[in-house]
């Protein structure tokens, strides 16, 4: 790995994921292929020079980061701030779901991400201010950091890097328990 980097990992499988639900804020445990997904991501950074890993609070995200830790050697910190975005009235649907539930709120959602939030849901814009924060703790205090989160809040800190664009939001995809680094980060 280069000198600086950060490096992002979605936590593995859960039920909801594996339906497409959205989970938010919901603690949803790994399923078995997620603890499978978990292991295989901590074998791929073993050896890395990874000096903190910083997750969630979710036991999902945790468990994925527990894994890493361990095979890694560096201590592992939950950062609250790294919790998934709340999305309210649609937590636990899946797309088509919700877009039946709230319709014309959600279409807006998903047509301007940042820019019209759903009534009851963390608005994006929300989202970023913390995930802003804890990318630059993290950077400020790592070389080598691994975020462990969820597929909303990585996006954000991805936007908070700079390396996608908001409107980017939803074409942007996290494989569950792949590691993206990212070389040379600076928080925007």
């Amino acid at each position: 790995m280069p000198a600086r980097t950060i490096t992002l990992v979605r936590h593995g499988q859960t039920a909801s994921s594996a339906r497409h639900a959205y989970s938010g804020r919901s603690d949803i445990p790994l399923t078995e292929t997620g603890r499978e997904q978990a292991a295989a991501a901590a074998r791929r950074l073993a050896g890395a020079g990874v000096d903190a890993v910083i997750s969630s609070p979710l036991i999902r995200a945790h468990d994925t980061g527990r894994a890493i830790a361990a095979a890694t050697g560096a201590p592992l910190h939950v950062d609250e701030r790294l919790t998934e975005v709340d999305y309210g009235p649609f937590e636990g649907l899946d797309r088509a779901e919700a877009s039946a539930a709230i319709g014309a709120a959600f279409a807006a959602w998903r047509a301007d991400p940042f820019g019209a939030p759903v009534p009851g849901m963390e608005p994006l814009a929300d989202a970023l201010a913390r995930a802003r924060a804890a990318t630059a703790d993290a950077l400020a205090h790592h070389d080598r950091p691994v975020v462990v989160g969820h597929q909303g809040i990585l996006r954000i800190v991805l936007v908070a890097l700079g390396r996608i664009a908001p409107e980017d939001y939803f074409a942007t995809r996290l494989v569950e328990a792949q590691p993206l680094v990212v070389e040379q980060p600076v928080v925007r």
